[in-house]
């Protein structure tokens, strides 16, 4: 019998078929996050605190916590978290930081308990804190220190430049740039990079976001502000390269610090975490 083998025409057109599937799939996969509602509050933890709402300038409700601190004089310290979560994520391990300041956490847009339908990954939650700063603003406080963990890094980053309230950073595991972490959603050897390619695509002809303007390093060229970077070098899901990026272009901050672990993986802190960030702040605010 005569060997029937496929035409190169038509095993092309499959592996295009497929990388353009998968991408697509990518791509829809990141933009619709599970939702997840982390079943927590700060009553939990015996702290005092009102549920607060405040709406973007696109109209999206977000929804988070104000945990004042016992001091009238006290600073304020907004804390974001990262994708996919939600503030009850980071509120455990984050409440040491009442005893010092007033806290606020609220989830980005299409998480936790806020509105909105797709999460834009850094590109347009920049707006949800700039949102969040104009409430603390009609509160009279003028003055915040941010925390951002992984996208909330990221966030924080891109923001601080449009927002001059902000006075001091601490971001950890950020990424430095979107188009880069797009190949880290698929990490298949010869592929990722056209499957990378192809999410940016998407992005452009769905959203109408260009995926490489999404870039923390680029924000903060020239940035002058206090800023605490800390990654680990065995971070498995930010790879350390994107903290390096961000050290070459905080190089000429003479308040940029960098905290750089060995082992630890993405979101696990230090063992003296609690007493450097605190004193990070206080020395910063």
């Amino acid at each position: 019998m005569t060997e029937i083998k496929p035409s190169p025409v038509l095993v092309i057109s499959i592996i295009l078929s497929f990388v353009l599937l998968l991408s697509l799939f990518g791509f829809y996969s990141s933009i619709r996050p599970p939702k997840i509602i982390s079943n927590i509050s700060p009553a939990d933890l015996d702290l005092v605190y009102e549920e607060v709402s405040f709406i973007t300038n696109d109209g999206i409700i977000l929804n988070g916590w104000f945990i004042p601190n016992i001091k009238n004089e006290a600073k304020t310290l907004i804390l974001l978290h990262g994708y996919p979560a939600d503030k009850g994520d980071i509120l455990p391990s984050l409440s040491f930081l009442n005893s010092e300041f007033n806290l606020l956490l609220f989830d980005f847009r299409s998480m936790g308990e806020s509105e909105g339908k797709i999460s834009t990954v850094g590109a347009r939650e920049t707006e949800d804190l700039l949102t969040a700063i104009r409430f603390l603003k009609d509160r009279g406080i003028e003055e915040v220190g941010v925390w951002g963990f992984s996208l909330g890094g990221a966030v924080a980053m891109m923001t601080c430049k449009k927002a001059p309230e902000i006075k001091a950073i601490v971001s950890e595991s950020s990424y430095a740039r979107l188009d880069l972490m797009t190949q880290e959603l698929y990490r298949i050897p010869g592929l990722k990079y056209p499957l990378g390619y192809l999410t940016g695509v998407w992005s452009k002809i769905f959203l109408g976001i260009s995926i490489r303007k999404v870039s923390p390093v680029e924000s903060i060229m020239g940035l002058e502000i206090p800023i605490l970077v800390i990654h680990s070098k065995n971070d498995q899901v930010i790879p350390f390269e994107h903290a390096l990026l961000i050290q070459e272009t905080l190089r000429d901050n003479p308040n940029a610090d960098f905290w750089f672990e060995e082992n630890l993986f993405h979101g696990q802190l230090a063992e003296d975490y609690n007493k450097r960030i605190l004193k990070f702040f206080k020395e910063n605010l």
